[in-house]
């Protein structure tokens, strides 16, 4: 998808290294967007299925990745 027309659902509110930025979501137009989104998801369980299997693929690879870099850096240590 391109990310000219991609909605920005959650666009931050401030600062973007904290969380706070994203605490005031529902005050934003984009509000709606979301609900609407959480609503066809609810509402239909394959697809809410498919969205947690994706959800958990991209957690393993992080946890994969964090993983080689601890251990990279483990190994750089001692040089």
């Amino acid at each position: 998808m391109d990310s000219a027309r991609k909605p920005n659902v959650f666009t931050p509110i401030g600062d973007v290294a904290g969380t706070a930025g994203y605490a005031l979501v529902s005050a934003t137009p984009e509000a709606s967007l979301a609900k609407k989104a959480a609503d066809k998801f609810l509402n239909d369980s394959l697809l809410l299925s498919q969205l947690t299997e994706r959800v958990y693929e991209l957690l393993l690879e992080d946890m994969r990745v964090q993983r080689e870099r601890v251990n990279n850096y483990a190994n750089h240590r001692g040089l």
